[in-house]
């Protein structure tokens, strides 16, 4: 499938864009009785048939075979037996799925390739660019929190990674963190970042943990956007008054008992810098996981299949059009 047949399709054919999925698998998650572990291209598509989504940014899940290990550690581990750097075979397999295993659906499909900002990133640059011939992409993601990587870390380990986004025009999607005790995935270190580099395009992701002074300053910028990912589990963590999102004060002023208001109040205030995004399957959050304390976090969030498409669908059909479709292509093609 060509890059520019599937861009000119999507501007030409309109239609729902998740803005935020995963598929692949981590063993760690399976071996830990975390969830989710796994999703398949194929069966993304089932879902997104049913919901009515016609096109999804998709990432593999996080790494599992050159990543922290499952036990409590301050030090990063790697297992070279499988991947000689970062994402070296979560790219790769997932690319091979959705254009090779599974073509006939591929023009459904807007991968991100994942990256690590931190460690042998000209190796993974180098992948990237054979990937970039061979495969259309569309973008690249980070996942800051689970690697134990600096978000700064881009502009001077990660240099070899940022030049190849910026020389392909590929916009950059950032887990977002507002949680104390991860400091890799800072939602300021962030929109920073955005505020410096206005060449490229930023998201950050899961509604900038409802971070009002960052949603602020997010919306002032043309090149940076936020997504809705797994908006219902936040709004679940707003209401338990977890670490994870700010406090009143600091945060969306709102009823997160009713996620839809929410949604519309957050739409109707940064009309221009919101994409809807459903996190598939991580809409659902359940993992055990250590801070840079050493503290355990244990998560248990609990969601549906079909929860987010719920909450967007309560919006006004104007709004619903500009976070799953206009916003989206702004962010994905400038």
């Amino acid at each position: 499938m060509d890059r520019y047949k599937i861009i000119e399709k999507i501007k030409t054919h309109k239609g729902i864009i998740d803005g935020h999925s995963h598929i692949g698998v981590n063993y760690k998650n399976y071996l830990s009785y975390s969830y989710p572990y796994c999703l398949s291209f194929e069966d993304l598509v089932v879902r997104m048939k049913y919901l009515g989504i016609s096109y999804s940014v998709i990432f593999s899940m996080d790494s599992s075979y050159y990543t922290v290990e499952p036990e409590a550690s301050k030090e990063i581990k790697t297992n070279e037996v499988f991947s000689k750097f970062p994402y070296e075979i979560e790219n790769q397999s997932m690319l091979k799925e959705i254009y090779e295993v599974f073509p006939e659906y591929s023009d459904m499909a807007l991968p991100f390739v994942l990256f690590d900002p931190s460690r042998k990133t000209s190796e993974q640059a180098e992948l990237l660019e054979e990937l970039h011939k061979r495969y259309p992409l569309f973008g690249l993601k980070t996942i800051p929190t689970y690697i134990h990587a600096f978000v700064n870390d881009l502009e001077t380990k990660g240099s070899p990674i940022l030049d190849f986004a910026v020389r392909h025009d590929l916009p950059i999607t950032f887990h977002s963190s507002y949680y104390k005790g991860d400091p890799w995935a800072s939602v300021f270190d962030i929109i920073k970042f955005a505020e410096k580099h206005a060449e490229i395009r930023i998201c950050l992701a899961h509604s900038a943990r409802f971070v009002k002074s960052v949603l602020e300053r997010a919306s002032k910028l043309e090149n940076c956007f936020v997504d809705l990912s797994a908006f219902h589990i936040h709004c679940i963590l707003a209401q338990q008054k977890s670490l994870a999102i700010p406090p009143s004060g600091e945060r969306i002023e709102a009823d997160y008992s009713d996620p839809s208001s929410v949604m519309d109040k957050i739409v109707s205030n940064y009309p221009d810098t919101i994409i809807w995004g459903s996190d598939t399957p991580y809409n659902y959050f359940i993992q055990k996981y250590y801070d840079i304390n050493g503290n355990l976090i244990d998560t248990s969030l609990k969601s549906s299949f079909d929860m987010e498409m719920k909450i967007l669908k309560n919006l006004s059909e104007d709004k619903i059009s500009k976070i799953t479709y206009k916003n989206t292509l702004k962010y994905l093609f400038g």
